[in-house]
């Protein structure tokens, strides 16, 4: 057996790159027994390679260098099991935020192949149900700021009172929509809740009849939706609020102009 190993030799070994050693050094984490000050070959000595196996092993389980190296330092048996436990304690927790996010990651999945289907940029009159539903009022209709900061209460509430399910309802402003440039206006965001649910500031949002799109679209392009809804209404001789309420899942997507969604849109006519 060998005494000594040169950097390349000990990347072969474990099929790291040589940088990945270089790097190490640096980091004054794996420092080469042995530098030549004639031609700078760097030596590794026969306990470095249980250092290095060490070091990536503990890698491939989540350590950080800064904590790899802070291990290397660690002097006590009792030392170490009190920093792998710590260590174990953030997986746990890591796992537990993993499973988290495959459960939204999947409900994403089952709502976008339910509301797809059922999704056609197409007016319609529609007789609909009222709604009950709790809604925070927008200081300022078009600070995007405000409306993410609400959208997290909002989301803070859902896994409260376990609303996960619930649809987001938004209540936008379309008295100056023929505006080309125009922001479209957010008054009011909130989640519907069921009837039976008695929540603090809880109302019921009375929908008779209403003109209903379904938007599957990017966002960028619901101005025009607004647009066109405006139109029919005009050409209809329908009378309408100068509002609409958008009902909506958590369900985004990517499309060549843009992120887009799926939307109910409701307009109340007479």
């Amino acid at each position: 057996m060998k005494n000594k190993y040169k950097i390349s030799e000990l990347a072969k070994i474990f099929n790291i790159s040589r940088q990945t050693l270089l790097f190490y050094h640096k980091k004054d984490i794996l420092v080469p027994n042995v530098i030549d000050k004639n031609n700078g070959y760097r030596y590794y000595t026969i306990e470095q390679i249980w250092d290095l196996l060490l070091i990536l092993t503990l890698k491939k389980a989540g350590f950080s260098l800064d904590e790899i190296k802070k291990f290397g330092s660690l002097k006590s048996y009792d030392e170490n099991i009190l920093f792998l436990e710590k260590k174990v304690k953030e997986v746990e927790e890591r796992i537990k935020e993993l499973k988290q996010s495959k459960k939204e990651l999947i409900k994403r999945i089952e709502n976008l192949k339910e509301f797809s289907i059922e999704f056609e940029n197409k007016i319609e009159i529609k007789e609909k149900k009222n709604i009950k539903w709790i809604y925070y009022n927008l200081k300022n209709p078009k600070d995007e700021i405000e409306m993410i900061s609400l959208y997290d209460k909002l989301n803070k509430m859902m896994k409260k009172y376990n609303l996960e399910e619930s649809s987001y309802i938004t209540m936008t402003d379309l008295s100056d929509i023929e505006n080309e440039n125009t922001i479209i206006p957010v008054l009011k965001i909130g989640i519907e809740i069921p009837y039976e649910m008695d929540i603090k500031g809880s109302e019921v949002l009375e929908i008779n009849k209403v003109l209903e799109i379904k938007f599957n679209s990017a966002y960028n392009n619901l101005l025009k939706t607004y647009q066109d809804v405006k139109k029919y209404i005009k050409e209809k001789n329908y009378q309408s609020s100068n509002y609409s309420i958008e009902i909506s899942k958590n369900v985004t997507f990517s499309t060549e102009e843009g992120v887009g969604g799926l939307i109910k849109i409701l307009v109340p006519i007479i």
